[in-house]
């Protein structure tokens, strides 16, 4: 099988082994780790080949299932964007598995924890992956329930489960919503395929589907309102953001970390993938101005989110419900930049993603290393842990300087890269990426002062866990270095990822010609 097709397949495959594996090991735990590493160390050695494969190509990379060619049958194609999201997606799971088996070291079912955790890691590489918009739904399903679970992995905490079912509730809501947009838009356009649909909308015809059969400009109207929406929903956009400050502090902290860092980058991808690449390029008036207005309205969201999110992390005393909000109002950075419609925009939030990613999944993980210490989320519970900690502390300071936007750390950069694209449309929404900056600024050094300086509320003995600091520090080190690289990574990373993804007759030549060889 091509690289392109196994990447998805090895954590499935782990993940519906482990369960039988963990009986057949009778649920020895150093084992389910090893494991669950080699599962994880597999998927990221794959997603890398295939990254650099990728990246040598001048087209997307097309892998056909079952040797049904597009239109007709499910296929994955990979163009740099998707690939360097998944590398990022691909290494942060590893690093996360490494620091999951001590965050867990007093809870039973490990063995399920990880089966889930395999469940999600093959989720988000598939909606990264495919060049199927039914498939996508697919995906974006494996990758909820799987998500929807492990926050209620605390199964006896009432807050775990309450959380839980309200995130269930509102994704099944959003996931609704997309398969009704692909009703719609497979009754107009007789096919689902993303290649496909870029040509039909281009006023091009691909083999066996032919032309459209219906109004393309009310179809899809109506099919991109409500994909729209659930990739609001997906990604905790105000209104649609009422389900993360609950479900994310819930959550065990390594969960947290992808669910902060990850797995809301879903609905960020998604809208990507269909306002660039299918609804990219120059369109018929009546489909440029559905797609303006939408875009705008995607970018009025993001600066309401970016403002709501910064406001609601001054008065939080939950560590990491205030990591919660600054999750909020990251994403709305990301909406305003997908919501521009320009190349540097999509430069900027391509580049601001990889960066939340990484630092984000830091800002968790150090967090959860002082509540697995003390036991509580409270911030007034964890003062004075800081002198205590030091790795814990040096990483926390690290993730929230990049986080707001300190140099030389990566954030920074990526932030200037939206200040700049911002600028370009309006200079109202630049200075609000810079206010809500600041605010969030004053509630992380409010936290900081607090871990730091506080006075301890009782003396306990502390020590910090290896593994954990390990993964901690190598994230630290690499927010470090994406910062002090940033020239070489957008030069040779982020610009041909852009570029490439809005080429949209790349896209489709891509499957084309492998679905013209096919019927000849």
């Amino acid at each position: 099988m091509d690289v392109v097709g196994i990447t998805p397949v090895i954590p499935v495959i782990f993940a519906f082994a482990l369960p039988l594996f963990s009986i057949i090991i009778k649920g020895n735990r150093k084992i389910i780790q090893a494991y669950v590493l080699i599962g994880t160390g597999l998927a990221l050695v794959s997603t890398f080949k295939l990254f650099q494969k990728t990246y040598a190509s001048d087209r997307p990379l097309v892998y056909t299932f079952g040797g049904w060619s597009a239109p007709v049958g499910v296929i994955y194609e990979v163009d740099k964007l998707s690939a360097l999201i998944a590398l990022v997606t691909a290494g942060l799971m590893f690093l996360i598995s490494i620091y999951s088996y001590r965050y867990l070291e007093h809870e039973n079912g490990l063995e399920w924890y990880y089966t889930l955790y395999l469940g999600l890691e093959a989720g988000l590489l598939g909606v990264l992956l495919t060049g199927d918009a039914f498939n996508l739904f697919v995906m974006i399903e494996v990758t909820s329930i799987a998500a929807y679970a492990l926050v209620m992995f605390y199964r006896d905490r009432g807050d775990s489960v309450y959380a839980g079912l309200k995130y269930a509730l509102i994704g099944a809501v959003g996931t609704t919503m997309y398969f009704l947009a692909l009703g719609i838009i497979y009754g107009a356009f007789g096919t689902v395929n993303l290649a496909d649909l870029t040509a039909k909308v281009h006023g091009l015809n691909f083999p066996v589907t032919n032309s459209p059969v219906s109004n393309i400009v009310i179809a899809s109207g109506v099919a991109l309102a409500l994909a729209t929406w659930a990739f609001l929903i997906k990604s905790a956009i105000v209104p649609n953001h009422f389900w993360l400050p609950e479900a994310h502090p819930a959550a065990p902290s390594p969960i947290s970390a992808i669910l902060s860092g990850l797995v809301v980058n879903v609905g960020v991808y998604s809208l990507i993938r269909f306002l660039y690449t299918v609804y990219g390029g120059t369109l018929i008036p009546e489909l440029a101005r559905i797609v303006g207005v939408l875009s705008n309205i995607v970018v009025v969201l993001g600066a309401v989110s970016s403002l709501f999110g910064a406001a609601m992390m001054t008065v939080q005393k939950d560590v990491k419900r205030l990591i919660a909000y600054s999750t909020i109002m990251h994403m709305g950075y990301l909406f305003m930049a997908v919501g521009l419609g320009t190349q540097l925009g999509l430069q900027a939030a391509l580049f601001h993603l990889v960066n939340h990613a990484i630092a984000k999944a830091l800002l968790f993980l150090a967090a959860g290393a002082f509540i697995h210490a003390i036991g509580s989320r409270n911030v007034d519970d964890l003062a004075g842990l800081g002198k205590k900690m030091p790795v814990a502390t040096f990483s926390l300071a690290i993730a929230t300087l990049s986080l707001v936007g300190v140099p030389p750390l990566n954030v920074f950069f990526s932030k200037l890269l939206l200040f700049n694209a911002l600028m370009e449309k309006d200079l109202g929404l630049a200075l609000i990426l810079v206010i809500s900056s600041v605010i969030a600024l004053v509630a992380y050094v409010r936290v900081f002062y607090i871990i730091w300086l506080g006075k301890p509320r009782k003396d306990i003995k502390i020590k910090e866990h290896a593994s954990m600091s390990l993964v901690c520090l190598v994230l630290a080190v690499i927010c470090i270095i994406v910062g002090l690289a940033t020239p070489i990574i957008v030069d040779s990373l982020i610009n041909p990822a852009a570029t490439q993804a809005m080429d949209y007759n790349s896209y489709i030549n891509a499957v084309l010609d492998l679905a013209l060889k096919t019927i000849r």
